[in-house]
């Protein structure tokens, strides 16, 4: 089945010569089809378990509804909440033509949670996802256009597309869409999705969609990119420990442009100065660093991983947890290794141990009795199954343990 991401581009390598922020690419037929991810029996599972707010909500002709529509008052824990979802309401709007959004589904459902991060281990800038039902002949939200890169996964059903070339682009966070940037003119291209179709949307590309006359679902998943101005913005960060970018400007500075104008000269030389002493391989480090260490473990499962933690000897097959990070790093003043967002502090000595296992996809825990002795390798092999790095895949007992 390959990566996440050549299941929604097909030929990866094409995809990031052609097509990665620069146009759009459709995908037909993508292999299986994406209802692994998520399905209208899932969606219908969602809706009548009563979700709260904000993880849905209805939108109609591309207007949000007053949430008061199809949410209700609910006790939960002995405290009253007014944000639990109506599910009858719900289905009268979605009825009626409204679209459901189930927004961050990349937090808590299990599958979604598990291609979100592939895709983004692989791609190395940080995801999101949100799926979108829609009754027939209707449209959730209208012409816009997003500032992040979007993958829309067709679910079910059949939804037609329109997308137009850029009025900004490469639009940041902050230059979000407005109709008074005009109008985006005629489609570039136009596609009826359907089930298994995939359609790659660079940010900054104004598109709508409409459904045909059927129910159609389909997940976006959001590529939340990192930029050159991010990198910029954090290298500029280091002129802080530069006394002379704290000063304050001098009094009466809105008086005389012209002087402030010459002093603005005076610190764009200094700035040049210092830029020419800037530590590219400490910004890049720091960079690196905030991505990795933004990628929590999934413990899904964890649980039933606790509970074993007694049986594990050297004869238990552990592995590494699909999605887990694991990055090696020597200090001066001993090993550290970063587990997404938690970090380690280990004896110099495990180096060459942590390295084998963030590079070992499974091992028993006896086969690394030619690096640690035993109470040793098993008071590793715990504690990184606690912190959510491995699990066990069989213990003492012979028994498979379902893992995330």
């Amino acid at each position: 089945m390959g990566t996440a991401l050549a299941r929604c581009v097909g030929d990866v390598e094409r995809f990031l010569r052609e097509h990665w922020t620069r146009a759009p690419q459709l995908l037909t037929n993508a292999q299986r089809g994406f209802t692994d991810l998520l399905s209208l029996d899932d969606v219908d599972h969602l809706i009548s378990t009563f979700p709260r707010q904000p993880a849905f909500r209805l939108v109609r002709d591309g207007k949000p509804l007053d949430p008061s529509m199809y949410t209700r008052s609910a006790s939960l824990g002995g405290r009253t909440v007014t944000d639990v979802g109506d599910t009858p309401r719900i289905y009268d709007e979605l009825h009626a033509g409204a679209t459901l959004v189930l927004q961050g589904l990349h937090r808590y459902w299990p599958a979604v949670m598990r291609f979100c991060r592939d895709l983004e281990l692989e791609l190395t800038h940080p995801t999101q996802a949100n799926a979108y039902v829609t009754p027939p002949t209707s449209r959730g939200l209208a012409v816009h256009h997003d500032t992040h890169d979007v993958f829309v996964l067709q679910l079910a059903g059949r939804k037609r597309w329109a997308v137009h070339e850029p009025l900004v682009e490469l639009p940041l966070p902050a230059q979000r869409w407005s109709s008074d940037l005009g109008d985006p003119g005629p489609p570039i291209l136009t596609a009826e999705l359907q089930p298994g179709d995939c359609l790659y949307i660079p940010r900054g590309f104004p598109h709508a969609a409409e459904s045909r006359q059927e129910v159609s679902a389909h997940l976006t998943v959001g590529v939340l990119t990192s930029t050159w101005k991010d990198v910029m913005s954090d290298a500029f960060s280091e002129l802080v420990d530069d006394v002379e970018f704290r000063r304050s400007l001098p009094v009466g500075f809105a008086h005389d442009e012209d002087a402030l104008a010459a002093d603005i000269a005076d610190h764009v030389e200094q700035l040049r100065a210092a830029l020419d002493k800037l530590d590219a391989a400490e910004v890049a480090r720091r960079t690196v660093r905030r991505f990795w260490s933004r990628r929590w473990p999934m413990l899904i499962g964890q649980l039933g991983q606790l509970m074993a933690l007694g049986e594990v000897d050297d004869s238990s097959l552990v592995q590494r947890r699909e999605g887990s990070v694991c990055l090696v790093r020597c200090a001066p003043e001993g090993l550290w290794c970063l587990l997404g967002d938690r970090e380690l502090a280990m004896p110099s000595a495990l180096e060459p141990v942590m390295r084998r296992i963030a590079a070992t996809s499974g091992f028993s825990v006896g086969e690394l009795a030619d690096q640690l002795d035993e109470k040793s390798r098993l008071t590793l092999v715990r504690r990184l199954v606690r912190e959510g790095l491995l699990e066990i895949v069989q213990a003492r007992s012979g028994e498979e343990r379902r893992h995330g």
